[in-house]
């Protein structure tokens, strides 16, 4: 039986290692970043690699989901055969595909961005181009991943174009207006109410924004955990002057507002701003480590749940 001290520096050690693997994934080996040899770059490729995303059954469920009767796979389902044709705002018009989201349905982290792009309207799923495969790297790194114990959403499902005359060019993405938001936003509500998830990480300002009801931008509010703000989200009584209108009410029961209340929130920067100012990755990366004790935080042998 290893003392105290003898834990404390297995410990230690364990973290070390950790750290130096998850930095690695992130940012790159030191052979890497100074332009080490070929066999290193290879080796260090090899390691950092993510496993590309089966086709999904639906572009809510994997396939070894149960769609049993009251599961919250089955709900997913649903809510999607309800809304995949929606044409409720201009971005209903001028999509190739609704974009849902993907991920396991009990997962215990939510990831929310803004809206989709490009390669997401071709492929119905979030986070598939070049910041998608950042963000798979950045849930690798904390033990998460898309496939097993993460979901993934907007606050929007379809594609905000700046010009949707030209669908076919790159480069031709906005974020969504704060109209295309408030009509699409009881889609994503429900899906938070069916997930009813412990952490909800929000990528950059138009879904942290949204998600903590807040004018302040990224820079301001990451780094930090938010409660959910359930009875804003989800009122018990019906406000005719209040930013939630009736027809966008969505009602949940005592159970999951009890459990909403303990969602947090955490604010960080969208993929893409990190692929646009690699300064900022060290910011991001803090706020992962964050979200990765926070997940530990009192689960047996300092494991998260359900990874």
């Amino acid at each position: 039986m290893q003392s105290p001290r003898q834990q404390l520096i297995a410990d230690t050690r364990q973290w070390i290692e950790q750290e130096r693997a998850w930095g690695e994934l992130l940012f790159g080996s030191a052979d890497r970043r100074i332009g080490g040899s070929a066999q290193s770059q290879t080796q260090v490729k090899t390691a950092n690699s993510v496993t590309s995303v089966p086709p999904s059954v639906s572009p809510t469920l994997r396939p070894s989901d149960p769609l049993t009767p009251g599961s919250k796979a089955s709900a997913l389902l649903s809510l999607y055969d309800e809304f995949k044709d929606c044409v409720r705002c201009p971005l209903g018009l001028t999509r190739i595909k609704f974009v849902f989201g993907v991920g396991n349905p009990e997962a215990e982290v939510m990831f929310i961005g803004e809206g989709p792009g490009f390669e997401e309207d071709r492929r119905g799923e979030p986070f598939v181009g070049k910041g998608g495969q950042l963000l798979d790297k950045m849930m690798a790194a904390i033990g998460l991943s898309r496939q097993t114990s993460a979901y993934i959403a907007n606050i929007v499902k379809c594609h905000p174009m700046a010009n949707p005359e030209t669908p076919e060019a790159r480069g031709n993405d906005r974020p969504p207006s704060p109209e295309e938001v408030a009509t699409c936003s009881p889609i994503l509500l429900r899906q938070i109410a069916t997930i009813r998830p412990r952490f909800i990480v929000t990528l950059g300002s138009p879904s942290t924004k949204m998600i903590l009801r807040t004018k302040d931008g990224i820079t301001t509010r990451r780094g930090k955990f938010f409660p959910f703000a359930v009875d804003e989200f989800y009122p018990e009584k019906e406000t005719l002057f209040g930013e939630i209108q009736p027809e966008a009410r969505v009602e949940i029961d005592v159970d999951t507002r009890a459990l909403l209340r303990e969602t947090k929130v955490l604010p960080t920067y969208h993929p893409a701003a990190l692929l646009r100012n690699p300064d900022l990755k060290p910011e991001s990366w803090s706020d992962l480590k964050l979200l990765r004790d926070a997940l530990t935080k009192g689960t047996p042998n300092g494991t998260p749940n359900r990874i």
